[in-house]
């Protein structure tokens, strides 16, 4: 920023080396003040600033900085969220609670009686509680594991985009 005098009313003007060769207004008589060209407007004394320049300089870098680092890992939290997604949608399950009582129900009604008294009998002799469950429990608690992953993939990658943004817009205001 180089000091330029009005040539109206003799008010100082900072100008940018960027607005060389044309013209501003007077802030305080409102007319038009030629600014010089760029070789003789590097020959006006300069406006002291008393170390403020640097200081924006290093926070937008910052910023920036911060801005790419957050916005790479929106990306790649983005793509698990994808991955998981998809797995969550390749596992079908056509078994549910319900359904598994009404086809016990439903077998229990063919079966003789003397094959269910058999049964009870052998469930007095062998203990009922399972070892693993069911295989379509099993299914459907592998389904909504890949669910609630692609779920919370995702809010992370919205959290580190928001705050990418936060980041980029902090350090432009520097």
């Amino acid at each position: 920023m180089h000091l330029l005098s009005c040539p109206n009313c003799h008010a100082e003007l900072s100008v940018t080396p960027a607005q060389a060769g044309d013209t501003t207004p007077c802030p305080h008589c409102r007319g038009d003040v030629p600014i010089p060209k760029l070789g003789e407007l590097r020959k006006l004394p300069r406006v002291e600033t008393g170390g403020s320049e640097t200081a924006p300089a290093t926070a937008t870098g910052a910023g920036a900085v911060a801005f790419v680092a957050l916005a790479l890992v929106a990306v790649a939290l983005l793509l698990g969220a994808g991955y998981n997604a998809v797995r969550w949608a390749m596992i079908e399950t056509t078994t549910t609670t319900e359904s598994h009582l009404q086809e016990v129900e439903e077998s229990y009604a063919r079966v003789e009686p003397a094959s269910v008294v058999l049964d009870f009998e052998d469930m007095e002799v062998r203990s009922l509680d399972l070892v693993s469950p069911y295989t379509y429990h099993a299914v459907v608690t592998e389904k909504a594991r890949w669910g609630w992953n692609a779920v919370i993939t995702a809010g992370l990658a919205v959290g580190c985009g928001i705050a990418a943004f936060g980041a980029a817009s902090l350090g432009r205001k520097g």
